[in-house]
């Protein structure tokens, strides 16, 4: 059985930029320590990658499914890929053996 809660990396959307001292990059993201995990479970990250209006659509239709808050996700990163973005949302689940 999964159980799973949201832990926003995010600034949220429509505010100022994250501040320095927060991670800019995927890797960053990636490497950062999650702090206070709940006890007993791991971060999973689910990345959004593409166009801007692909991706925002994606996480808006993913709220209104119930699956995650708009502002759960991290604000738009720059991707590799000219002209799309990445977004990354960080779930704790409880695995089970």
């Amino acid at each position: 059985m999964i159980h799973d809660n949201v832990l926003s990396l995010a600034t949220g959307e429509g505010k100022t930029p994250a501040s320095p001292a927060q991670p800019q990059t995927i890797p960053q993201i990636i490497q950062t320590p999650v702090p206070n995990p709940p006890q007993g479970k791991k971060p999973i990250r689910l990345l959004a990658c593409g166009v801007p209006k692909g991706v925002n659509g994606i996480i808006h239709r993913l709220h209104v499914l119930g699956f995650a808050e708009v502002i759960a996700w991290t604000p738009p990163l720059p991707s590799p890929i000219e002209g799309e973005i990445i977004r990354v949302l960080t779930r704790h689940i409880k695995i089970e053996s």
